[in-house]
């Protein structure tokens, strides 16, 4: 399928890649930002509180079946569909970048006058950062200065003598 459009998606299923490229692309919308609603430790820059979001696309396509046969436009918007039910991990190309492991969460889509054998609307897309690896990847914990406990439980030691010399105890130092 030759590319007709500034933007496509692909995916891999079952080790076969597949792309969609659509009849035009009218707008593409990048959504790259920061959360900032976190309060930053005392004495600290508030660069320390922000959390990058995941990214977002937004793609306003036009799908007709003028370029590729009858139907045409109703087997992308089914792919689509699919592809948004299903759930399945996408990369979105652009002119302006591309993006990995982007979800497909809403589609919109009309048929009117001007576009009666196919449809316009738009694609959203969102990076999907999975919980487990979001400090990992560094997408959910970029400048964070939160503290999480990354030790095992252990046993549980009975402490004696005064609170500096358990915390001596606690650090391993003898005193």
């Amino acid at each position: 399928m030759a590319a007709s459009s500034s933007a496509y998606v692909s995916c891999t299923v079952g080790g076969k890649t597949t792309a969609w490229h659509f009849t035009g692309v009218t707008a593409i919308e990048h959504h790259l930002s920061l959360n900032l609603e976190g309060m930053a430790s005392q004495g600290t820059d508030i660069v320390n509180g922000a959390r990058n979001r995941p990214d977002r696309v937004t793609l306003s396509v036009i799908e007709t079946d003028a370029a590729g046969g009858a139907g045409r436009s109703a087997r992308i918007l089914e792919a689509m569909n699919t592809l948004k039910k299903n759930r399945t991990l996408c990369r979105v190309v652009t002119s302006m970048g591309s993006y990995k492991q982007m979800l497909l969460t809403e589609i919109t889509a009309a048929q009117d006058e001007e576009n009666q054998c196919g449809w316009k609307g738009t694609l959203h897309f969102v990076e999907y950062v999975p919980a487990a690896e979001g400090s990992a990847s560094g997408k959910t914990s970029t400048n964070s200065s939160v503290r999480t406990n990354t030790g095992s439980a252990g046993t549980v030691t009975k402490l004696t003598g005064t609170a500096f010399q358990q915390l001596l105890q606690r650090s391993g130092i003898n005193h």
